[in-house]
């Protein structure tokens, strides 16, 4: 058997490494023009579906051409016709859950006073638990919803657990998860904060 010395057998691992890693190099280099049109078309598809329209994903580019067009050169603000036919603003919302980053799209109306939808996702939340930020019957809850209070006060959209905190009004509230407390909570923070630092809140 054929004994080899210390020092080819550190250039041969070198050398190993140096390919392997030139190759995974390259390999990215060509998915990324593919990831990235993933990414685009995933995003476009929450904005729509935040606006009302259940889009897929693979007809999600060229319908938002027809439906939207952005309003800062940061991707946080898109102006969206919503599936009623009226006018919104697509707002970036970033927020943490229980296990990672939460994050979507609030549409509000155009006069700023009302939600018309919501779009949410997430890296790692738990199944049947965190993970139903991004059901239906959850994102339905926020239609409709008002910012504002009767006062004129922005409130944003409150996500509470069902009967507590009684002085925010119905209107400026959705009921949080069951079982879920930090994520909801981490909705319901993400949804102040970014709503609030947006430039839609000067539209009241």
């Amino acid at each position: 058997m054929k004994n080899f010395s210390n020092t080819y057998i550190f250039l041969y691992i070198t050398a190993l490494v140096v390919v392997i890693a030139v190759v995974l190099t390259l390999v990215s280099t060509g998915l990324k023009p593919r990831r990235d049109r993933n990414r685009q078309a995933e995003t476009y598809q929450q904005i729509l579906r935040a606006a009302g329209h259940d889009i897929d994903r693979s007809k999600a580019v060229a319908t938002f051409a027809n439906l939207a067009e952005p309003l800062t050169d940061d991707g946080q603000q898109y102006r969206v016709i919503c599936a009623d036919g009226s006018k919104g603003t697509a707002i970036r919302l970033d927020g943490k859950g229980l296990w990672g980053p939460i994050w979507g799209y609030a549409v509000v109306s155009e006069d700023g006073q009302t939600l018309k939808g919501v779009a949410f996702d997430h890296k790692s939340e738990t199944p049947g638990l965190g993970a139903k930020i991004t059901e239906k019957a959850f994102l339905k809850a926020f239609e409709g919803k008002k910012l504002y209070d009767k006062d004129g006060n922005f409130v944003s959209v409150r996500v509470l657990k069902a009967g507590t905190a009684s002085e925010i009004a119905k209107e400026n509230r959705v009921d949080a998860i069951s079982g879920a407390t930090l994520t909801s909570k981490g909705v319901d923070e993400m949804m102040q904060s970014s709503i609030h630092s947006s430039q839609i809140t000067n539209h009241h």
